[in-house]
């Protein structure tokens, strides 16, 4: 990757090369090597004294934008670089080249041509900066916007944490209806949850057994207090892993098939859950209900589903495919997320 340093650089080396073989094929008078070659190295020192006395100018442009002023002080500063390199080249071949003819004409052309040369290096030297500063600019803005995406994150699991309480102490009152024996197994199952929840809530990224583990429990815990005409089935294959996954995702859309699961008589009632790891890192979740359309026009739309498309927006852009079908009797979910590892 070529950074600003290294463009700088390759550009003054290729300058020092322009200027030796231009003093060497076609110099008036001709310049041996040594000559040469010390005659370029002034050039390009003066030339670089020339662009950090001319930064200050531009960076003051950028700030009035005085675009008279500024082209004014880059033809004033591009003469006196032009005179002094001049000045150079004739002190230089009078030293080492005594017996050289450098006539006024010779001295004319040298000035006209250096003055040339220093524009051209202005303007480089302002294309640099230029591209110097949108870099700087670029930098700051992708940090604010991670800064921002890390906030909206936050809020969003601040606004999940009450969401998913909430869910729970709901449920406490069907539990306590329930016989005593399975009441108390279900309420183990949620000290498991609830002591996941607490120590997990506040990451941003987890381990993906981990996520799978408390899912599990999560659904036999929505299992254990679902109808008995509800036909459940459920698949893991999930190998061990170093992969990582935001907290209390897929939960998010198990807990909506238990939610708006149908409830028909004379129909069959189903849950049916695969969760599947392909290719390495493309975990993969597709769950379907039955599904009563009737039923969920009367109830009241939640908020977990749309918080979930937040959270994998933010933490998964480009890295996610989440598909929703609605038939008349069914409805099912298919996420496709590409983890990364630990």
């Amino acid at each position: 990757m070529f950074t600003i340093k290294r463009i700088s650089l390759l550009f003054w080396i290729f300058l020092f090369l322009v200027i030796f073989l231009q003093l060497m094929l076609s110099g008036i008078p001709k310049f041996s090597f040594p000559c040469a070659f010390l005659t370029a190295g002034c050039n390009v020192l003066t030339l670089r004294l020339h662009v950090c006395f001319l930064n200050v100018f531009i960076r003051k442009y950028m700030e009035t934008h005085d675009t008279g002023k500024f082209v004014f002080s880059v033809l004033f500063i591009s003469s006196i670089t032009a005179f002094f390199i001049t000045i150079e080249c004739y002190l230089i071949i009078r030293f080492m080249m005594p017996e050289a003819v450098y006539t006024k004409n010779d001295m004319i052309s040298m000035f006209f041509g250096t003055f040339m040369a220093s524009i051209l290096v202005s303007g480089m030297c302002y294309s640099i900066e230029m591209f110097r500063k949108n870099v700087v600019a670029e930098k700051r803005h992708q940090e604010l916007r991670n800064s921002v995406l890390e906030m909206e994150i936050d809020h969003l699991r601040t606004q999940l944490s009450p969401h998913f309480t909430f869910n729970i102490l709901n449920n406490l009152q069907f539990l306590i209806r329930k016989d005593q024996d399975e009441a108390l197994e279900l309420l183990s199952a949620y000290s498991k949850i609830l002591r996941y929840y607490v120590y997990e809530s506040q990451n941003k990224w987890i381990r993906l057994d981990s996520e799978i583990t408390f899912l599990k429990h999560y659904f036999e815990l929505e299992k254990g207090r679902s109808e008995e005409d509800l036909e459940i089935s459920c698949q893991w294959d999930i190998p061990e892993n170093t992969l990582l996954v935001i907290p209390f995702l897929l939960s998010t859309f198990v807990e909506n098939a238990f939610k708006h699961v149908s409830s028909f008589s004379e129909k069959k009632n189903y849950i049916e859950l695969h969760v599947f790891l392909k290719e390495g890192n493309q975990l993969f979740l597709k769950i379907k209900n039955s599904f009563d359309s009737e039923v969920l026009n009367r109830k009241k739309a939640g908020v977990g589903l749309t918080y979930a498309k937040k959270r994998l927006e933010l933490s998964y852009k480009d890295n996610y495919d989440l598909e929703f079908v609605s038939e008349a009797d069914s409805y099912s979910v298919s996420l496709k997320l590409n983890l990364t590892n630990e």
